[in-house]
């Protein structure tokens, strides 16, 4: 069982959001693993490598992922998500705009819970 986090990350910085959905993943107990998508994105993917409970780092370091649209990063999650048995992204604008198209290209009729109101109900 491992988990898939879409990092979401701005001037060769991870975002906040990012940290707390990773957070968010150790819960289920599954292994970690973080797709950054980006242009130049070796620094952030470095970062991302460094966060404690990731075990392994995704890059797609592509002009078409420069700006993370949600076109573009949605046909590389839904591709990526059926090798894995659980998909986080963080609840911003970009995750709620990737996570549900992703999830229309690889045939689900709801792409999951929102990760702040699953952290209401369990406390994290």
């Amino acid at each position: 069982m491992t988990s898939l986090v879409l990092a979401e990350h701005e001037k060769g910085a991870l975002k906040g959001a990012t940290l707390a959905t990773i957070a968010a993943a150790k819960a289920l107990g599954a292994d970690i693993h973080v797709l950054v998508a980006g242009a130049d994105c070796a620094a952030v993917a470095q970062a991302a490598a460094k966060v404690a409970g990731v075990a392994k780092v995704l890059v797609a370091d592509n002009a078409a992922y420069d700006h993370q649209l949600a076109e573009n990063t949605a046909l590389l999650l839904a591709e990526l998500a059926k090798n894995y048995s659980h998909v986080l992204a963080p609840a911003t604008t970009t995750g709620k705009n990737v996570l549900p198209r992703a999830a229309a290209l690889r045939h689900r009729a709801e792409p999951g819970c929102d990760k702040n109101a699953h952290r209401a109900r369990h406390g994290f």
